[in-house]
């Protein structure tokens, strides 16, 4: 297939379906079977609440992630049988909670992660392994004597546009004087766990707060935002940080010896470019909870960590469309990711996994009413539906990859969220398993959780209250699959 053609096999229909939920029921008729409430699972369980506190994975707010919890109930029931090494993958592995809790277990895990602010947490997770306590605790009590209100500091906060003015005066003062400090320690293992300490407590000693697709606002910032949004109390950052580091010091000292080092790898990428270069059959579980559908841009949320990191405007505009789309600034990809796969010859993948996108047709119904309100100029953003198509088009690929990848008697475990927009309630779970089914896997259950969570507040008033169905799926590869 000449590169010219791709179109051909991506146009998607757009006509008007008289019933504009029939195909989505006929997909309900075909998977209601599957669909079972798991009274063993709970929204803590499939969240990052229950880590709270938990060692090591405390050390950073990161909520999107799930609970070691999780993890140990998926391996405990889902573990092979055969070989004496077990592998396991999670192509989306944000701070890494697959890893460190299956490597504990015994597993060889690999992980895959494109925002950097998760792949700090795994890398700081893996320098807690080999730091001296000793060297941690020497410069933790040289800190606890230093002095925060240097006049002399050399760094400066790096900001972008979005995070000017967040942080009080004294504490961005305060940040640049620790900076310079932790900047001269040698010890490159206690070097790179005191900048994570300061990173994860920007949010607490600034003006913001993460809330779902951006970060609001203190009414107390110097932003003239016309914000009445009270934060409550503005941490000290000389507290803050002390606090913080003598807690990862109280973890790493309980460490026990565990080490998960030499039994984890780390890709430090998009899934959609790393799977494919991955051999067949070569986990025995897949574990993970991709970006839902949701419109959440986490280069937002999380913009004072990646400023801390050193992204500037340019770098953080490249991250955002990199990473998988699910925001309403993500551009298409499908004509890079094709001429990806046809430079390493893979262009029959390709082709077979995209037939499954252009050819469900409960998307292509839920595509076509979004088109139709987009023209009718009825929803409060008009990205929504490339956004919800790209979002689709890349998971169809990332799970097409997972069923190639995944051994032969393997099972996916993923964790996600139904959506709803302008009232119209998109079944992510059943349109990802009918996906699934297309790439050779089998269903084998759709767990919902008990309680699903319920429609914006702005969209339960125009539309009335519709609880979405929050699901763990399970597909498995039969022994008999061939790649």
């Amino acid at each position: 297939m000449e590169a010219r053609k791709l179109e051909e096999t991506i146009a998607l229909p757009r006509e008007t379906v008289l019933d504009n939920q029939i195909e989505r029921k006929r997909l309900y008729q075909k998977y209601c079977q599957k669909l079972e409430i798991n009274t063993e699972l709970t929204r803590q369980l499939v969240s990052f609440q229950a880590n709270k506190s938990a060692s090591f994975y405390r050390w950073l707010k990161y909520k999107e992630a799930f609970s070691s919890e999780l993890v140990r109930y998926c391996i405990n029931r889902f573990h092979p049988d055969h070989g004496s090494v077990r592998t396991i993958l999670d192509p989306f592995a944000g701070a890494g909670t697959t890893l460190t809790t299956s490597t504990k277990a015994g597993w060889k895990a690999t992980g895959i992660e494109l925002l950097p602010v998760g792949v700090a947490a795994m890398y700081a997770r893996l320098r807690a392994d080999t730091v001296k306590i000793h060297s941690f605790q020497y410069f933790l009590n040289r800190l606890s004597r230093y002095n925060f209100s240097s006049p002399k500091v050399r760094f400066r906060f790096p900001h972008l546009r979005i995070t000017e003015g967040a942080f009080p005066r004294e504490t961005e003062n305060a940040i640049s004087s620790y900076v310079d400090f932790v900047r001269k320690i040698r010890n490159e293992d206690v070097k790179y766990l005191f900048l994570f300490a300061c990173m994860s407590i920007l949010e607490d000693v600034s003006y913001t707060r993460k809330d779902g697709q951006y970060l609001r606002w203190d009414s107390r910032s110097p932003r003239n935002l016309r914000s009445s949004f009270a934060k409550g109390e503005i941490a000290d950052f000389r507290r803050s940080i002390l606090s913080k580091l003598q807690l990862m010091l109280e973890d790493i000292k309980h460490r026990n010896g565990d080490s998960y080092s030499s039994t984890v790898s780390v890709f430090e990428d998009s899934c959609l470019n790393v799977l494919p270069t991955l051999p067949d059959c070569s986990f025995d579980i897949v574990l993970t909870s991709p970006p839902y559908c949701n419109r959440y841009d986490y280069t937002r949320t999380y913009a004072l960590e990646l400023a801390f990191l050193g992204y500037d405007e340019l770098t953080l505009k490249s991250l955002r469309q990199t990473l998988l789309s699910a925001t309403v600034e993500n551009k298409s990809k499908r004509h890079t990711l094709y001429e990806q796969y046809l430079t390493r010859n893979q262009e029959n993948r390709f082709i077979e996994a995209i037939a499954a996108f252009t050819n469900q047709p409960a998307l292509q119904e839920v595509l076509a009413i979004l088109y139709r309100l987009k023209e009718q100029n009825e929803l409060n953003n008009l990205n929504i539906p490339s956004m919800v198509e790209n979002y689709f088009f890349e998971m169809n690929l990332v799970i097409h990859e997972l069923a190639r990848v995944l051994s032969k008697g393997g099972r996916i475990i993923m964790v996600n969220d139904n959506v709803q927009y302008h009232g119209e309630e998109i079944p992510v779970d059943l349109i990802l398993c009918d996906f699934a089914e297309h790439a050779g896997l089998s269903v084998d259950a759709i767990w919902v959780l008990q309680r699903g969570k319920g429609n914006s507040s702005q969209q339960m008033g125009a539309h009335g209250r519709n609880e979405l169905r929050k699901c763990v799926y399970v597909w498995s590869k039969s022994p008999a699959h061939q790649s």
